[in-house]
Order: structure tokens, then sequence, then C-alpha cells
């Protein structure tokens, strides 16, 4: 199980003039027998390298999955297990430029900047507010409503309906704030949704107190979503996706890849911490991480490391049914198995930094005057690196100088949600076959 040795070595896989990944000879995957189904390496354990990996392995592929972290040991473990199949507006939005000052200099605030990082993010910053003009906007808003919206079906389709009823809630969410007004973002949301024909119900204060009970009055208005949906546990999701790629016979490699060398005859080899393996193909979906796999392929992919944080309160007074979204402070509190998950907020500080505790402490405290009678047994904190392009998208696509090469990476705050329309996209760009959506808003050459 450690080395994947692929047909291509055996000299009974891709023939000398045929491409890996060449649309005519991938159809045979179907057909070919397990010993001689070409095999993909997919790089990352994480909700979108596992969804992408038991998709490829059911659809004829011989799949690996390599990470030196179990299934779910990165960002999929300490997410706010958000499953927002009508989130449609990006994170990027016209006037955000006037709000980052005030944000930068609040240290309870939603957005936090590094100081000794700042030069670094500079670049990556100036492509987000580019990204928040008007037209992005739209354009944007419709490709995450592609990718989205079929999310749950998607899940379905890869757990089965007894795993999907155990891990998945399908309850909707709820978004709040204290400002009885809408501003011009949030007129601009309601645009966005309305062009899309997103479900919504507005919440006045006495709905959301029957929604919501010991709310804090400070809260006035809100938006329930109907057709949202949450996992109870999101590591324990990832980790039944992996154990249902084991039972369809893949593999789980703990080692940390380092290198992608793609071969002048076709095939990848993969360099990891402790191997030399060959593959037909390598699937990237390494999180934040994998620009530095990609560099050396000549992408230059504006990846950056959104850290975000959670604190996890045990044997709440309050239970929580319906996840809720709190929109002027930046995080979520999510009902799990555990008791309830408060995740959120965004620190520009890239990958070396150590995580600040502090940031874990004040979602508790905002959570606490949230519900002002909260009471719970215990918290803890986590934080984690959201892998994030500045247009809200993800990469999903195929390097056109390597075509054994797929890329799916860069899902930002919607990998729960994006990753099981992501794993059908992927699988059908490594077996040559035509899209179900259009993928030309998630190309590299948008960069």
């Amino acid at each position: 199980m450690g080395h994947a040795v692929s047909s291509l070595a055996r000299g009974t896989g891709t023939a000398k003039n045929q491409l890996p990944f060449d649309g005519v000879a991938m159809m045979s995957f179907q057909k070919s027998s397990p010993a001689t189904a070409p095999s993909v390496a997919v790089i990352g354990a994480g909700i979108v390298g596992v969804c992408a990996a038991l998709a490829l392995q059911r659809d004829g592929c011989r799949v690996t999955v390599y990470d030196p972290l179990p299934p779910g040991g990165g960002a999929s473990f300490g997410n706010a297990g958000l499953i927002s199949i009508d989130s449609v507006v990006p994170i990027a939005m016209p006037g955000m430029l006037r709000n980052v000052p005030r944000w930068l200099t609040d240290p309870q605030g939603p957005l936090v900047l590094r100081p000794g990082y700042a030069l670094r993010a500079a670049p990556w910053l100036l492509r987000w507010l580019r990204a928040g003009r008007l037209p992005a906007v739209r354009a944007s808003s419709q490709a995450l409503h592609a990718l989205h919206r079929p999310s749950l079906d998607e899940y379905r389709r890869l757990l089965g309906a007894e795993r999907f009823a155990a891990l998945l809630r399908t309850e909707g969410q709820i978004h709040v704030w204290e400002s009885e007004r809408e501003g011009a973002g949030d007129r601009l949301a309601d645009e966005l949704r309305e062009r899309l024909a997103v479900p919504t119900e507005r919440l006045d204060a006495a709905a959301l107190r029957e929604l919501l009970p010991g709310i804090s009055p400070a809260i006035r208005r809100g938006l329930l979503f109907p057709r949202h949906a949450h996992t109870v546990e999101p590591r324990r999701l990832v980790q039944a996706i992996a154990e249902l790629l084991q039972q369809a016979g893949g593999a789980l490699v703990a080692e940390h890849a380092m290198k992608i060398v793609p071969q002048a005859g076709g095939g990848c080899r993969l360099l990891t911490n402790c191997g030399d393996h060959l593959h037909d193909g390598v699937v990237v979906a390494a999180g934040a991480w994998s620009r530095q796999l990609l560099e050396p392929l000549g992408v230059r992919l504006p990846l950056e490391t959104e850290r975000g944080y959670h604190a996890e309160l045990r044997a709440p007074s309050m239970p929580l049914r319906i996840p809720l979204v709190h929109k002027d402070r930046g995080f979520a509190v999510t009902p799990m198995a555990n008791g309830l998950r408060i995740a959120g907020t965004v620190e520009i500080a890239g990958l070396a930094a150590p995580p600040d505790e502090r940031r874990a402490d004040t979602l508790v405290a905002h959570t606490q005057s949230l519900f002002p009678g909260l009471r719970f047994e215990r918290s803890s904190a986590w934080m984690g690196f959201r892998p994030s392009l500045p247009d809200s998208l993800p990469v999903i696509d195929r390097l056109p100088r390597h075509p054994g090469v797929v890329v799916a990476c860069g899902h930002g705050h919607f990998g729960m949600t994006a990753a099981s329309m992501t794993a059908r996209l992927v699988s059908q760009l490594v077996r040559g076959e035509p899209p179900a959506i259009d993928l030309s808003p998630y190309r590299l050459s948008r960069f």
C-alpha cells in the first residue's frame, strides 16, 4: 500500500502515442480491470481530496491518497461544518476597501493582518480588492451558484442514504445582524440571490427569538436559508468518505508529497518524504500547501492562507438546532456532536506564524454576548489554514503544459460546500468526460 507503481511502469498502461488524461484514452478507464486501471495520486486528505479520490476510484481508477496527516487532519478538522448550497455571495464585495482600516485596527474584528506579513500579503490583498468590483462579483456569484447548488445531491451519491443521514443535517441556516437597516453590501447580496432565485425568508426580532431562544435583543434582523445544511462533525465526515474509499479499493499513504515530476513518456513521479512513486496522473488537492507543489511546474497561483479559528463549547446550556452566522462580526455558531462550535474570522499571517489563541477567546466572548444566558463546561481552541483565492472561486483545472496534473484547490470559506461537486468535476477531467458544468470560471488562466 505504500507503493503505487503505475501500469505505465509495467508496460501495460498508457501507450507512448497517447497523452495521459487524453479524452479518448481516458474513456477506456471504465472498461479496465483493476490490475490495468490507470493509477491516480491524490495529494491531500482533506474534504476535497477524499471526495475526489472516492469519485475517481468508483469511476474506474486506482487511487492513492498521500497526506502525512490522517483524513480530516487539516483545515477540514476544525471548520464551521456549514454546507451552504445557496451561498452565492463572494467574500470580496464593492466597498470593502473603506472597511479594511476599521477591521485592521480592531483586535476583535473579523479581519486581522499581522504587521510582519503585510508586505508579503499585499499582492493578494490588491487582487482581493479588485475582485470586489461589481462585474467580477456578479461573475463569481454565478460560478459559486453552479458549484454549490448540487452539493447535497453529490454528498448523497458519495455517502449513501444511511451515512448521509448520520452525518448531515438539513435544518437550514440563519444569518443575523445587529443593525436594523441594510447597508449597500446587504442590498447587493440580496440582488445577487434574487438573480439566481435563491430562496430566503426574512426574520424580524420576534421570529428570531422563536427560532433562536435566548438570543440577545441586540440582534435586530435575520435571514433564513431553508436549503442549507451542516455536518455534525467535519472530521467524521471526511473519515467516513476515506473509509468508503478504502472499501472501494483505494489506498491512504501517510507521506508528505514534496515534488511532482512529469515524465516525458507520460505519467508523473511523486517524490515524498520517504518514497518515490509513479502514477499515470496526479490530483493536487493539498489546500494551503498546493502553491508550493505547483510552483516548480511553472504555475504562479495567487493562493493565500486565510487563517481561521474555532472554539468548541462543551455541554452548552442552550440547545441550538439551526446554525447561525453573525454577519457583523464574521463568525458562525454550529450545533455539533460535541457541543457548539464557534468558527470564523480571518487572520492573514501565512503558514509559519504560531496561532494567536486570543482569536478563539474572542469568539467565545462574542458568543456569550450573542446568547447572554449561555453556560458551558469548557472550551477548546483551534486554528487552521483556509486556502483562498482572491475571487472566492477554487481552481478546478488541468495544467496545460502537464496534462497529467489536475488541480483542485483554493476553496477558501466554501470547502465543505463545494467538495462533493468538485469531486465529480475532477473525475470527469481525469477521465476526459464532458464536465457537468462550465469549467471556465475555475480555470487557472483567469490569473
